[in-house]
């Protein structure tokens, strides 16, 4: 990815694939907010990608997540590995806060704790909002188990917390499915601890019901904005059906985590299973399933050691999770029957929940096994028991015969394995490292149950397991935790600083394999690339452009794709409406504008190494590239060697000068370098050395290198930079505030966009939905006076009245207000913002605002207030209470002798 891959980063591989999401939008965004946070701003909004999105002002980014703090006040290199510890530390300590609550000991508490914590969501979703939200899963039972508990005014304000702590972790998803496992956990424990007491049930569900309300008003300031924003938002290719589920043989992975491939690119196989590893691997450890399976099979013991229903619970939700996530089918066709939650998003994520409830049962297994309770030894127990193992023998054989035939079919077709070992082999060395803990483990559980009472013995036994889960869990992770030297965290090229040094207000657009995604925001460059949900007017203009923008469904639009324009010039009058001042590419993209290649005359010229060979330019400049046209047999590209071309005048000056590594070098095909030489005029002398590489046979004409050239065009661009990537300026762009003296109004939207791609509009014309105040036609000078996160304040100096434009996706979420009265913003341009200006001078003030955010405030405020009051008041009463309850000693009568 330029310019990286020809700079800091060009010997550096990639190390986890599929993390492209954490890379150009999660830490980014946070580093961003971060960095607000650290200057005393909180931005609500982050202007630099999609012609603006939602930042602090929803959860969508999950910048104010809890376990996201560290972004608030560390370094941005330091802050994720901070944020992780924080993700095991919530999982570790409320697991191990509820299942002591279950009565469990603190051994099994903390085994539950370290099985939740390494669990596959857990572990895949690292640096994503998803692991945020599943983190705070325990917390959410335990708060509810003390409801059912104690029925009072603190749990519920526990309840409320932990369902606020799920909601800013920013996916609406695993928080859904948390909570409908939790609600139906509710129900089962209030009727069972409760029997025919239908007030003190009702009482449960209430306080519960009260918590999760409270909880949702904790975050109101958050939650209004999100859905008055997501309802203007473009929402495609999330639709559900009963076949997107995680396939039965991805079972395997719950012992063998890459049994279908690796994440490393330098480790093949890679991945080869239909979808993307982290959306399927369903790890849980080879120790924690024999657990799980021996706490299931010892029925009686486990619904004597825990609370009434419970065991009953966990093991019929672990069943019905597993049924749905795994075996898809008419049960998923009908929850998918429900609005949102399962017709909307992969069950897939429900992988958070059903990590939690192995691990539970791993705990309860445990603690089995270390209090050793005896039994019963009925016939019909013991069939039971030698059922449920069987039945889990048998789904792993069932799952590891699929399984092969996937690896089978991978590997001949081989797709996406890059020369390696054959799948079947990964398979089964994966499968058999798995089996080997799975059978250390089950040798552990049968000593602890049927060997030696000597204590030292047991407690020796007892130790293996949870260091057998540590150390497979520490060769699952080890892979996949993406790990990054400090320099090489988000490096500063010479690119950042260009555009840094010449965007100004304005922005930058760039193709395949240059700068993509957001990875550009922490530097406050801002940029029609991003990765987000995307205004549904911004996406419609976005879409008139040459080629397809966005990925087609399944695929969801909230990604600008990298290639948008299909090879055709970045000319589009719809980047010049979007104020895209600055294309770049990288620099293997053979420059747009004329070509004249030369072949040769058949002869060919060797060029030594480090020595510069002087060639005439063919008509001289101006120009944008120069190529060679190598001839060496069976030349292929290095990554090492460079060539380098100087351009000079008659006086000897160098007017441009850049090199290029040999990435895309092929025998016969021209090697163009781009050069920023668009001002240089009359004869021009290239300067061609090849560096650290071997000598390099080139077309030859006249006995030199035969040059081809790229020369220029009327056609709006400019090349201004040509180092690790090239920089174009487009000279034709409008600014991103401007003044429009003109209107047109155009009501049908398909008709509004043909005459915008078309670029029939005046450069002081705008294009209205509806008819609006009338425009004078006379000019205005504009000038910026805040460009902020949330606000932004232009100043207005007006001949005539006309209409101020702001090329950003603010219209449905913004307010304006002209010297300091409130005004419309209204449609212009389809997608852009305007609002009307009378004449004279007038201040421009723009602010965030969507619809429910000062309703939102005022909920999140007064709700936390009242919380803090009935604690307050709850802990009084109950104290004076107890004080009244305590008798009072009556006096000692004197002792008189």
């Amino acid at each position: 990815m330029s310019p990286y891959s020809d700079g800091q980063l060009r010997n550096i591989g990639q190390q986890t694939s599929n993390m492209g999401d954490t890379v150009d939008s999660a830490i980014p965004s946070a580093w961003l907010f971060g960095d607000a946070i650290k200057d005393g701003e909180f931005a609500s909004w982050n202007p630099y990608v999609l012609g603006g999105t939602p930042l602090g002002g929803t959860p969508n980014t999950a910048v104010t997540s809890p376990v996201a703090l560290p972004f608030w006040f560390l370094p941005a290199w330091l802050a994720p590995a901070i944020m992780k510890l924080l993700e095991i530390i919530a999982a570790v300590g409320g697991t191990f806060l509820f299942l002591r609550l279950l009565r469990l000991g603190r051994a099994a508490a903390l085994l539950g704790g370290l099985a939740y914590a390494t669990s596959a969501f857990m572990v895949v979703w690292t640096n994503w909002p998803q692991s945020r939200v599943a983190a705070f899963i325990p917390a959410l039972f335990w708060a509810l188990e003390r409801i059912v508990r104690y029925r009072r005014v603190r749990e519920l304000a526990l309840l409320a917390l932990a369902v606020a702590a799920l909601l800013l972790g920013g996916f609406p998803s695993v928080t859904g499915y948390a909570l409908v496992t939790g609600a139906f956990y509710l129900a089962v424990r209030a009727f069972a601890e409760n029997p025919g007491a239908l007030r003190r049930v009702a009482a449960t569900l209430a306080l519960g019901a009260g918590g999760v309300v409270a909880g949702v008003m904790l975050v109101a300031a958050q939650l209004l904005p999100w859905v008055s924003i997501m309802s203007t938002v473009l929402v495609r290719g999330r639709e559900q059906t009963p076949d997107q589920h995680v396939p039965f043989e991805l079972l395997l992975t719950s012992i063998a985590p890459y049994a279908f491939g690796t994440t490393d690119p330098a480790n093949p196989p890679n991945y080869f299973h239909i979808r993307i590893f982290l959306e399927e691997v369903s790890y849980v450890g080879a120790a924690v399933l024999v657990l799980a399976i021996a706490a299931v099979a010892l029925a009686r013991s486990g619904r004597a050691v825990l609370p009434r229903a419970t065991w009953a619970f966990f093991v019929g939700a672990t069943l019905a999770w597993g049924i749905v996530v795994f075996g898809g089918g008419p049960p998923l066709a009908l929850l998918q029957k429900l609005p949102y939650l399962f017709s909307d998003n992969s069950v897939e994520r429900a992988r958070s929940v059903l990590g939690f409830l192995v691990a539970v049962l791993a705990a309860t297994g445990f603690e089995l096994l270390l209090r050793r309770r005896s039994e019963a030894t009925s016939r019909a127990r013991k069939l039971y028991a030698v059922a449920v193992w069987a039945a889990v023998g048998a789904g792993g054989v069932v799952a590891y015969v699929i399984g092969r035939d996937v690896a089978q079919t991978a590997w001949a077709n081989r797709t996406s394995l890059r020369v390696m070992r054959p799948a079947g082999v990964q398979l089964n060395i994966e499968v058999l490292q798995g089996l080997a803990f799975v059978a250390v483990a089950a040798a552990c559980a049968a000593l602890l149950w049927w060997g030696p009472r000597k204590p030292m013995f047991r407690v020796a036994i007892a130790g293996l397991i949870p260091l057998l889960i540590a150390v497979q869990a520490l060769i699952w992770v080890r892979p996949y935790y993406p790990r990054t030297e400090k320099e090489n965290f988000y490096p500063v090229t010479d690119v950042h600083t260009y555009l840094a040094t010449h965007l100004d207000h304005e922005r930058w657009f760039g193709s395949d394999n240059a700068v993509f995604g957001g990875i550009h925001m922490q530097y406050k460059l801002r940029a029609l690339h991003g990765h987000s949900f995307v205004d549904t007017r911004f996406a419609e203009l976005l879409e008139e452009m040459p080629g397809q923008q966005f990925r087609p469904p399944p695929k969801p639009a909230t990604y600008l794709r990298t290639e948008p324009l299909d090879g055709s010039p970045p000319t589009s009058p719809i980047l010049d409406l979007m104020s895209v001042t600055h294309y770049v590419t990288p620099p293997e993209r053979v420059p747009w504008g004329p070509q004249r290649v030369d072949r040769g005359d058949g002869s060919r010229f060797l060029i030594q190494p480090n020595q510069a060979v002087s060639v005439p330019v063919p008509a001289g400049g101006p120009l944008r590239a120069i190529a060679i046209l190598p001839d060496s047999p069976g030349i292929k590209p290095s990554n090492r060697t460079r060539i380098e071309i100087a351009l000079k005048d008659p006086s000897g000056a160098v007017v441009a000068k850049a090199e290029r590594y040999d990435r895309t070098i092929a025998q016969g095909s021209p090697f163009f370098v781009a050069l920023a030489a668009e001002d240089a005029r009359g004869p021009l002398t290239a300067e061609i050395t090849v560096r650290d590489g071997p000598a390099l046979w080139v077309a030859g004409r006249a006995g030199k290198p035969a040059l081809s050239v790229v020369g220029t065009a009327d056609d709006g661009l400019r090349v201004v930079f040509d180092d690790a990537a090239v920089i174009y300026e487009r000279t034709k762009a409008q600014p991103r505030v401007r003044w429009a003296s003109r209107t047109s109004v155009e009501p049908d939207g398909k008709r509004r966009m043909e005459r915008l791609a078309a670029g029939t509009l005046a450069p002081d014309e705008i294009l209205l939905d509806v008819p609006g105040a009338e425009a004078s036609g006379a000019p205005a000078e504009i000038q910026w006076v805040e460009d902020g996160f949330d606000e932004m304040e232009v100043t207005v100096d007006a001949q005539g009245a006309g209409y101020l434009v702001l090329a950003d996706a603010i219209q449905p979420t913004w307010q304006v207000t002209v010297d300091g009265k409130r005004a419309d913003l209204v449609r212009a341009d389809h997608a852009l913002a305007a609002v009307a200006v009378p004449q004279g001078k007038h201040t421009v003030r723009f602010s965030y605002a969507p619809s429910g955010h000062d309703l939102g405030k005022w909920l999140t405020i007064s709700t936390g207030a009242i919380l803090l009051l009935a604690v307050l008041g709850e802990w009084w009463w109950l104290r004076r209470r107890r004080r009244q309850a305590i008798p009072t000693s009556p006096p000692v009568a004197a002792n008189v002798s």
